[in-house]
Formats: structure tokens, sequence, C-alpha cells
């Protein structure tokens, strides 16, 4: 019995439109992103979902709280869905990350999966977190419909495990606010449905990938 999880990341935040780091940091939608939690609200509102989770970092909340509100469902907020935790680089944009913390950006840019950020973790600690937790989730509602609201690294370590690539190798997967993306979970079995749905956002806008 498969479970059919909708993975949404969250809405669009003033960081976002900057290009600065948030990781761990918590940050609120932008005018965008909460028209972007609305529109997903009018999609999602007939899709039964048996249960609902988040990260618990505030930008995912407001989005999942958002969708929610039409059917009255609980939010299980669940920090093993937060963002990767970038540590000293968070809040800087990408500028700044190269001329003020070149050994953590080096991190980032070379994809050295084994190497924590300073003050945080490492991608492949990330990686392990998140579809641990998401694997879980599948299990202990096999059969069932869920919704999980995360960010853009923990959907692409989904989408790595749904196509079975490990974190190692890297990938250019869209993975842009507000989009709608599904997989199947049966026991280690993952599967992509269907990926950045985005006819939702057509009259509210969103970022390039």
């Amino acid at each position: 019995m498969s479970t059919r999880i909708t993975l949404i990341r969250h809405g669009e935040t003033d960081w976002n439109a900057e290009g600065r780091l948030q990781g761990h940091l918590q940050v609120l939608l932008n005018r965008r992103g909460r028209a972007q939690a609305e529109a997903l609200a009018t999609c999602l509102q007939d899709t039964g979902f048996d249960a609902v989770y988040s990260s618990d970092l505030l930008r995912a909340l407001q989005t999942a709280w958002t969708i929610v509100r039409y059917n009255g469902q609980q939010v299980r907020a669940d920090a093993r869905l937060r963002e990767w935790d970038l540590g000293v680089l968070v809040g800087l944009s990408r500028a700044q990350a190269e001329r003020d913390q070149p050994q953590a950006t080096r991190i980032r840019r070379e994809h050295l999966v084994d190497e924590p950020i300073p003050g945080g973790e490492s991608l492949r600690r990330r990686f392990e977190r998140v579809t641990g937790a998401v694997a879980e989730i599948a299990a202990r509602h096999r059969g069932e419909c869920i919704l999980v609201v995360s960010h853009g690294g923990p959907l692409g370590d989904c989408y790595r495990r749904a196509v079975g690539k490990g974190i190692e190798e890297r990938m250019r997967i869209d993975l842009r606010n507000a989009t709608i993306n599904r997989i199947d979970i049966d026991g280690n079995d993952w599967t992509v449905r269907s990926w950045a749905q985005t006819e939702h956002l057509a009259a509210v806008g969103l970022l390039p990938s």
C-alpha cells in the first residue's frame, strides 16, 4: 500500500527574492508568498489529505496553515523537515558569502557532501534527516494521502531518493516556491508521480527556477 505524498515548498519570502541564505532562521512569507499559499489552498482544497506535516520554521508553517484553512486539519510541525542548517552563512547574500565565508561557500559550491558548514550541518546529514523523516511519516500512514510542507533543499533530497540518486551526485531539480510535487512511497520504493506543478500560480507568479 503506497503512501501518496504531496510535497510543497513554502511560499516566497523577501529573502528568497533577494537571494539571501535563510537556513534555520525564521523568515516570514512576503506578499507574493502569501498569495502563493492562497493559490495552493484553492488548488488543493478538494484533496482529501489524511494528515498534514510541516517544517517547524514559520515560512513553512504559514504556508501549511493557509492550505488547511478550508478543512480545519491540524498541522503537525516536525523539525526534521527544516531547511539545511547553513550555520555561518545564514543571512548572507551569495556575494557576501563568497567574500566573507569562503570556506563555507566552497562546501556549497563544490558539493562537499560530508563536510559540515561551520556552525551548521553537512549535506549528507540533511539528506539523511529529511528522507528519514519522510520515510517514517509514510510508514505511519500506509495507504493514505499526506501533505508535507518543507523547503527547497529537503524537496531536492526527496526527489533524489525517489529517482534512486544519492546526495553525492549533482542534479538540476526544479525547486521553486509553492510548486506542487507528488511522490509515492511503498516501503523502500519511492517513485516520483509528478513534479513542479505551477498552473495554480499563473495569476500570482513565482521566481525563476
